[in-house]
């Protein structure tokens, strides 16, 4: 993955998949998280802007992708 784009894009694929049946998670309404992850991902410049103080970063590390799973965990 190079960029946030990138980031959104697999999420929402993973969670596809899940809703497909090809991954079987541990939880049934798992798809709806990583999707939902996804989503917030592809959308999150107002978030950072206006809570964080600073532009999105454009290459995920695993500091935004744990701010990414916060994020989906309390606004989903």
């Amino acid at each position: 993955m190079e960029s946030r784009e990138d980031l959104a894009r697999y999420l929402i694929g993973l969670a596809e998949q899940i809703r497909d049946g090809h991954l079987a998670p541990e939880n049934v309404v798992t798809s709806d998280f990583v999707d939902s992850a996804g989503r917030w991902t592809r959308s999150m410049e107002g978030f950072f802007e206006n809570v964080i103080g600073e532009p999105v970063p454009e290459t995920p590390d695993w500091a935004l992708i744990a701010a990414i799973f916060r994020a989906a965990l309390v606004y989903e």
